[in-house]
């Protein structure tokens, strides 16, 4: 389908779209979207809503920047995915720079996890004390995700 994107017009496979049946926390109205390529080696993604073409959320995966990364997801948010088995799940999280002091963060306590089979997508806030809304990244970021367009699909 031919959609409009903050980058403009884009050709975006039926099977590269993540439904949302929750939205995510405080964007209740991204019912549909997909993971855009950042770069071309990058292993940050666009999160395009295809609902509101303005609405659009720079991601990454945390096993990339933090390898230890664990979230252990609640059982109930698991079967909300119908998840069968642990390799369906992808997990992005949102990216921030501050307008401030230029700091790019990423929220490792309420990651987006996505049934990879199904294409159904949540934001889930695990139950853990070790990460932060705001967990400092720092350091270079590789590319090894594919849950959304490769660079060449555009």
């Amino acid at each position: 389908m031919r959609v409009a994107t903050a980058f403009g017009e884009v050709d975006i496979p039926d099977e590269v779209v993540l439904h949302f049946p929750a939205g995510i926390y405080g964007f209740p109205q991204l019912r549909r979207g997909c993971l855009l390529p950042y770069g071309a080696t990058s292993g940050l993604r666009w999160l395009q809503s295809l609902d509101e073409p303005s609405l659009v959320f720079l991601t990454v995966e945390p096993y990339l920047v933090f390898p230890g990364y664990e979230a252990d997801l609640p059982e109930y948010d698991a079967e909300a995915l119908e998840l069968t088995a642990p390799s369906e799940a992808a997990i992005v999280t949102l990216v921030t720079i501050s307008a401030e002091s230029e700091a790019v963060t990423t929220n490792l306590l309420a990651p987006i996890v996505i049934n990879t089979r199904t294409r159904c997508a949540r934001q889930i806030v695990l139950d853990s004390d070790c990460y932060l809304t705001r967990h400092l990244i720092g350091g270079e970021i590789k590319d090894d995700f594919h849950a959304g367009l490769s660079a060449e699909d555009w």
